[in-house]
Formats: structure tokens, sequence, C-alpha cells
């Protein structure tokens, strides 16, 4: 008869009603059975009930005529009342196509006749239904019928409510009776005469006198000392003229029952019952705070003494950066006692850098995160310092950012040293990077040899390279690099074979795998060095056999996958090779060389390479 409920926002906060009535399954109460045999008498019928739709079933609060606790909400005729405007009336089941097939028409029930009146919250929402049923047909009911059915529904609605508050209400008193019995603090509340109407455990434990034996009786002349009585009555008539809810709070000694007096934190509330004044006192004892007050002012004490023996700054600022704390350091290095620094700001003691230090501070106070920063600092003395610092947020005690901490220290000394070291370790580095690189030099100088009776092959390489490298628009540094690594291309030859490097004839396949094998060779001899120099040379010695196309050696790197020092180096050295003679060839002319070059750009070179020799060869050539 009936799909899935609604899952719709409206369907959430019906079902949210309901629940909050905490009605479902109870037991049976005289207030609903009371509503369902009115309503049975009123219209004559032999069925009526309170009738509540859950979200899968509907549920009977009330039954009168069929001992029936709930259905299934398919089978619901109430659910239907949900979806209808005031009263559901359905004169005869049988006749109409929603009810003519549930089971509560067709079976042992026999339900002809229905009317329901929906239970509307306060919010209009719809929880169920008040509805009477019939096993015969009968006529619709007339406007002052419905009026009168939906008139006992709201009447359910009022005993819902009712019961909700009364839950309530007792759920409170159970709270506060629990809160009152489970507080570390004596709690005692007195009449406006000062009598005690209530006693805790805790005021029990802390002035000695049992509950049974205190109520009724007057607090003043049962815990405060007698001394103080007119301190005791002054409040109380102070707290009566306010006539509103109001507190008082000092520390005072209280009574025990012992006679002794124990020092506390004494607190009375006023509130207001029927026009007359009541009060809620609260004793703590202060044993304990004032022992460990005692114990954090030695311990303050400790700690400023230890801050104070720190022969770096130390200090602390609140949310406006004013200083709040400082170390006789960080005094001493501003030229001011303590006392006279405290609430003033870094605009006070320096001014030429005071945005850099809001600045900082801000990060730090915003982030909530430690920073860490080395700055130089002009002193009111006219004197320039060089600082480390660390700044962090401290919190109060709710977790909230109360102001920065920091430190700073003086190395001032250090960085000068420090100075004088990176310029003694630069020198040291340069020294040995040339003398590193010479050897390499000298090494693919001895490879050259081998292959170039003049062993010039590798300088005209290395200016072609940086000429090319000029006209490509790369920094200066790159150029000089690229001029001074390019002659390390070829080291990798000094590990091939006489036999197969100088021979005359054209090389059978497996010696030209042996000849490709010295980019690797090159490259292993000049891998792991740190300098930029080594890097690049160890770079080009690896790549400069690698083509444009991917067919290359030794990686078959593709485009710019090649690095720009590879490419570059690449149209450098076969531009050198076809122009010079080889013991298996005699040199090219230049114009076929620069045409061979230009065929292979593309394929073998890098365009962008050959068009920047091309620009070169215009204005010098580089033999």
């Amino acid at each position: 008869m009936l799909g899935d409920p609604s899952t719709s926002l409206s369907e959430s906060a019906r079902l949210a009603a309901l629940h909050r009535y905490a009605v479902l399954d109870t037991p049976p109460e005289a207030a609903f059975d009371r509503a369902v045999q009115v309503a049975a008498q009123v219209y004559g019928v032999p069925i009526a009930l309170v009738s509540l739709v859950d979200s899968r079933r509907q549920w009977f609060k009330a039954c009168y005529g069929v001992d029936m606790r709930e259905t299934d909400r398919s089978v619901s005729m109430c659910t239907h009342a949900l979806d209808h405007d005031g009263v559901l009336v359905v004169p005869d089941t049988m006749q109409d196509e929603r009810f003519v097939g549930n089971p509560l028409v067709t079976g042992p029930l026999h339900i002809r006749f229905y009317a329901g009146a929906p239970l509307l919250t306060p919010d209009g929402l719809k929880v169920g239904t008040l509805c009477i049923l019939d096993t015969v047909p009968r006529e619709f009911l007339t406007l002052e019928q419905m009026a009168i059915l939906q008139a006992l529904a709201d009447g359910v609605i009022s005993e819902l409510e009712l019961r909700r508050t009364l839950a309530e209400q007792a759920r409170e008193r159970r709270v506060h009776a629990a809160v009152v019995k489970a507080s570390l603090d004596a709690i005692i509340i007195v009449d406006h005469d000062g009598c005690i109407l209530e006693w805790n455990p805790a005021a029990e434990h802390l002035l000695g006198h049992t509950r049974v034996n205190v109520l009724g009786e007057q607090l003043m002349t049962l815990i405060v000392p007698a001394h103080h009585h007119d301190r005791y009555r002054r409040g109380i008539a102070h707290l009566v003229q306010e006539h509103t809810t109001s507190q008082r709070r000092l520390e005072t000694p209280i009574l025990h029952c012992a006679g002794h007096a124990i020092h506390c934190e004494y607190t009375i509330t006023s509130f207001w019952v029927d026009d007359e004044p009541m009060y809620t006192v609260y004793i703590r004892d202060l044993t304990e705070v004032r022992a460990a007050r005692e114990a954090m002012d030695a311990s303050h004490a400790l700690l400023r003494a230890v801050v104070d023996s720190v022969p770096e700054t130390i200090f602390v600022k609140n949310l406006d950066r004013q200083y709040v704390l400082i170390n006789t350091t960080g005094a001493a290095r501003l030229g001011q006692p303590m006392e006279a620094i405290l609430g003033r700001t870094d605009e006070d003691y320096f001014p030429a850098s005071v945005a850099a230090r809001r600045m900082r501070d801000k990060i730090v106070l915003e982030t909530g995160t430690r920073m860490i920063a080395e700055f130089t600092e002009q002193f009111p003395d006219g004197t320039h310092r060089h600082f480390w610092t660390s700044k962090d947020v401290y919190r109060d005690p709710s977790g909230n950012v109360a102001g920065l901490i920091g430190a700073a220290f003086d190395i001032t000394e250090r960085k000068r040293n420090e100075a004088t070291i990176r310029v003694h370790n630069q020198t040291l580095q340069d020294q040995v990077e040339e003398a590193q690189f010479e050897i390499l030099a000298r090494l693919a100088r001895a490879a050259e040899y081998r292959d170039d009776d003049t062993g010039d092959h590798m300088n005209r390489v290395a200016m072609t390279a940086a000429g090319i490298a000029r006209e490509l628009k790369l920094p200066d540094d790159t150029v000089s690099l690229i001029r001074r690594a390019a002659p390390m291309h070829d080291v990798g030859k000094i590990g091939i074979s006489d036999s197969i490097l100088l021979k005359p004839g054209r090389l059978t396949p497996e010696e030209f795998e042996v000849v490709k094998s010295h980019t690797t060779i090159g490259a292993g001899i000049l891998e792991g060095g740190h300098s930029p120099l080594v890097t690049v040379a160890e770079e080009i010695a690896r790549t400069h056999h690698e083509r444009w196309d991917g067919t290359g050696y030794p990686s078959g790197l593709v485009g710019e996958a090649i690095p720009i020092t590879g490419r570059i180096v690449a149209v450098a050295d076969v531009l050198d090779a076809l122009t010079s003679d080889r013991p298996y060839k005699r040199a090219w002319p230049f114009e076929a060389a620069m045409a061979e070059i230009r065929a292979q750009a593309g394929r073998h070179f890098d365009p962008r390479v050959v068009a920047a020799l091309e620009r070169l060869t215009r204005a010098d050539h580089p033999r």
C-alpha cells in the first residue's frame, strides 16, 4: 500500500520531533488511555487509537477496543493522515483504492471506517494521529465532529508536551542533585532567614557536621567566626538590596565543628523564589591552594634567578608587543634598568629596524609557530651587533595565544670567525678543484694526443661550444662552465685501445661498440665531483653523442631530454671532426661540413643549436 518512507528533510524533522517525546515503547499511561476511551464514546465506535508513526512502523501509545501495540508502517492508515491537511475521514475503506487491499481491512479487524486527526506539535510537525475506527461503513463526519476529534488530538499533544516537560524537570532535578552530591566544594543552600536547606557531602567532609544535624540551623552561627558576623550580615543585606541574582566572593576563615578555623574561599550567590531571596553558598578549602601559592612564589623566584643568570637576552612580550619580562643581560644591552623597559616596545629602542621586528612578531603571533632568524641590529649607543633569535608564542591556561617569548644570542664574533673561515675554505676549495680539473684536463689531452697530433681538437671544440652557448643567450657563468668543461668530452677515449682508436679503415660493428663506450668511461671518470665544473664535464662526456631523434648513445635520449650542454658540444665536436684530418679520413671543406650539419638538424642535432652555430660562423670562423 505504501512505498519506502520519505527521507526528505521534513520527514527527518518529523521523526526527530517524535523521538524528542521519548514515548515509543513505553508502558500504557492513564492520560492517553482516557483520551481514546473518550474518543470512542463520543463517536460511538468500537476502536480508538493514539498512533505514533515511526520510520518503519506505527506504534500505539493507547488502544481502545483492540489489543495491538504496533503495525508495519506499510499498512498504516495513519501514514496517509500525515499527508492530509486536517482530519482524514474514510467513510468506507472498501470503496477507497488506498485501503481496499490493506490487511487491516481484509484481515480479522475488518476496518471499514477510519477517521484520524493529526497530532500536531507546537512546531507544526505531525508525529501521529488520534484515530477512530469502525468495522462498518459510516457517514462522513460533520465539520463540528472533525473539530471535536482535532481538539481531542490536540489534548493528546498537550499530554505529550506535559509528559516531556515533567521528564525534563525530573532530569534537571536529578542532575542538580547529582552535581550537588558530586561537587568537591561544599555547597550549602539557605533561605531568606539564613536557615540551612541543603548541605552536600563535601560540606560534611570539610566542616565535620552531618547533613541531618544542620538542616534548619542558622548558617552564620554554625560556621562564621563571631568577629566576622557583622561583615556577613552586611554582605547579605547588600545582596538583598540588589534584588537580582548576584554574587559575592571572599577569602575568610570558616569554623570546623571541632572548633578550629579553615582558610577558605567563601562565595555566596543570591537567587529569588516566589519573590523571596535564597542563597547558595560555595565553600572551597584553600589550605592546599595557599601552599601551592607559596610554592609558586618560590618557583618564580628561582626562575627569575635562572633567567637572570643566562648570559644572553631572554624576553617576553604581550599581544601588544610590550615587554613584560626581560632578564638582566637584555636590560644591560639596552642600557636601561629592567623596570624602565617593562611596558615599552621595540619602537622605543630600535627605530631603524622596527618595521622588520614588528613583522617578525606578527608572524609568530598570528601563526602560533616558532621563528628563528638572524639579523644585524643598531643599538641606542650606535654600535652594530649580529644576533640569532628564537621566538615562539606562549599561551594562557585556556590555550589562547597570550604573547611571545624569545631569546637573542649575540653572534657577532661568531659571524666574524665564520666569514674568515669561509674565505679560507673557499680558497682551499678553489685550489683543490683547480688541481683536480688540471689533472682531468691532462688526462683529456693525453687521450686527445692519441687521436690528434696537435691535441688542439678539444680546445677548438671548447671555443666553438662556448660561442654557441653565447648565441643561445645562456647565462655568462654557464657559458664559462661549458668552455672549461667541453675539453673533457672525449676523456673516456683514454680507455679505448689504440688498435681501434687509430685504425685507418672502417670500424667493424663490434669495434664501433667499443668506441661508443668512451662516453660512459668518460662519465665514470668524472662522476661524483662536487664542483659545478666537474658536474658539467661529466654531463657533456656522457651525452655529447646522444641524437635529437633518439638514435644516439649511450642512453638513446630524445630531444630536450638531452642536456643543453651535451647538445651544444655534439654540434661543436662534429664540426671540428669533419673539418680535421683523421687516420681514417681527410678534412672536409668548411662549407661542406656546415651543409652536413644543416642536413642533420632535427635528426642528429637540436635545430636551435645548429641555428646558433650558423649565426656564430657568419660572424667569426672558429678555425
